[in-house]
This record gives C-alpha cells, structure tokens and sequence, in this order.
C-alpha cells in the first residue's frame, strides 16, 4: 500500500511538472524534501494534509485555510456581575422593559450553563434567608403592581424565602408597609427533595403577622390652606400627649394579638439552576424565573 500511495504522489508531482493539472493547490514543503502534495480542487476548508518525503521516513503537518476561532473566555464572575447590575433598576422585574428582559435571560442562560452544574438543594449553602432580586412571575408582579397604583396606602416591602433544611419547611414572605404601620404576609410549606436541583413542597398554612407600628404620629408645624399658613405649634403641643397615648395603646393591643393562620394545601415544585454563597436561581411554573441573593444577616450567621 506504501508502493501505491508513493506512486500517487509522483502521479501528481508530475502533473505539476507538465502543468496538465491546473486546479490543483501546491502546499509547501521545506526545501529538503523532494516531493510536493497538491489539494485536489474542492477540498474542504480546514483540511489536515500531511506531507510525505518520498522514499524517506520523516513527515511533516501542514494545515491550510486554519480559520482563527480564538473568542475571548468570559468568566463566571464577569457574567454574574453583569446580571445583578442589569437587574438593579428593574424594581424587582416590575419596571423592565422588554428589551432588559432579553438582556437579562441571555444573563441567567449563561449562568445556568457556566455555573448550573453545581447547583445541588441538598447542600449546605442552600439553607439560610433570601431576598428577591428579580422576577418575571406575573402573580409576583401584579402584587408589586400594588404599591404604584395612585394613592395606594400600601408599599410592598421585602420579599424574602427562607428556607430551613433542618426541618425541610420553607418560608415564602412579603412585607406589607401602611402609614404608621408595618405587618408581613407569608406561607410556610414542607419540601422534598425530588432530584439534586428539583423540590417538591406542599404549602401548608398561610399567615398575616401581627402589625407593628412604625414611626410616631406627629402633627405638621404648619399647613397651607388657600394661600394662607396657618401655624399648627400650639395646637401640636397640645395633642402631642393625646397622640402619644393612642400610639402606645396600639402598640399595646396590636402586640397581644397573635397571628391568624389559614390552612392552605397547595402542591407546587422549584427548580434550582443555579446555585452559589451569594446567589440563586429558580424556575417554577408556567416559565417563571427568580433571582435571589443571600441576606447579609445569614451571609455573616454563615461566616
């Protein structure tokens, strides 16, 4: 077989020589070599032809047409950083428009295939407080809708999941903020670990806590009425007893009254996709997606 293919390569040597073959490629060879190999017309780009010296041992690679897929490796860290600034002005994924929303799925697609692999719920930096960052869950969004409705009373706080892997029971909890008033609304439900990245919970009971009053009920020192200012001090002076009464009867009774609890009974399950100290991400039904990041209270508690 030897025989054959060195036979071959005089064929085309010769071609060459006499120039009967026209639509042949000459590769280059170094000068001490006394062959040369042609590519037949119609090779394929990135072609590995390798050269031989007739009647010699030696042989030498030759690449033509190596085209320079040389892209710049972005990091995880570079790709997480650019998420979490693409998010800060979304108002938890309220305000985005639909162009940031592309923006940050590319982000968090990213992250799930850089980074997704060692997402594990059953490890121990998946326990601990989580503050929402970011959704696109339009039950979610609808409530933080609330807030922005004109002369709403109500501003939606803190949107927390804490999640105990002791017990295996997770907390799901908003923070409702009135005037002078501050309570919080949640669901506690049981988890199962159905797969390294999938929970199965149940949510068993629904929760209003007790509100808490908030800052101290003051009169203006003065209001404009019609153009005129009326000076409210004295008048101020007199009920500032009164009001600090009512306020301490409030605290009083608002803090004897225990919580009231609904029983729920609610099947739903989690996808963790990703997973690090600092960050997490979910999916849940119908294409929901939520970003979290690690309170600062359990991220000292941890450390």
């Amino acid at each position: 077989m030897t025989t054959l293919f060195n036979n071959k390569i005089k064929h085309h040597a010769s071609l060459l020589r006499t120039g009967s073959h026209k639509s042949c490629t000459v590769v280059a060879v170094p000068a001490k070599s006394r062959a040369q190999a042609c590519l037949l017309q119609r090779a394929p780009r990135n072609i590995h032809v390798k050269a031989f010296e007739i009647g010699g041992d030696d042989t030498s690679d030759i690449v033509r047409n190596k085209p320079n897929n040389k892209t710049p490796v972005i990091s995880l860290e570079t790709v997480k950083a650019a998420l979490l600034d693409a998010i800060c002005s979304t108002d938890r994924g309220l305000a985005a428009r639909s162009e940031v929303r592309a923006e940050v799925n590319e982000l968090i697609n990213q992250l799930e295939v850089k980074g997704g692999q060692g997402a594990d719920v059953s490890s121990a930096e998946f326990g601990g407080t989580w503050e929402l960052l970011y959704t696109n869950a339009t039950d979610l969004l609808a409530l933080l809708s609330v807030s922005k409705l004109p002369l709403s009373p109500i501003k939606i706080g803190t949107i927390t999941q804490t999640i105990d892997a002791s017990s295996g029971t997770l907390e799901n909890s908003v923070q409702l903020e009135f005037p002078l008033v501050q309570t919080s609304l949640s669901t506690v439900s049981n988890y199962n670990i159905a797969s390294p990245k999938r929970l199965q919970f149940t949510v068993q009971r629904g929760i209003l806590h007790t509100p808490s009053i908030e800052g101290n009920l003051e009169f203006p020192a003065s209001v404009t009425f019609m153009g005129q200012t009326l000076d409210l001090v004295p008048l101020r002076d007199v009920l500032a007893p009164i009001t600090r009464g009512a306020v301490s009867f409030a605290e009083s009774a608002l803090g004897q009254a225990p919580n009231l609890e609904v029983p729920l009974q609610t099947q739903t399950w989690q996808l963790t996709t990703y997973l690090d100290p600092i960050l997490r991400i979910t999916r849940g039904d119908g294409g929901a997606v939520y970003v979290f990041k690690r309170t600062e209270a359990t991220s000292t508690k941890k450390a």
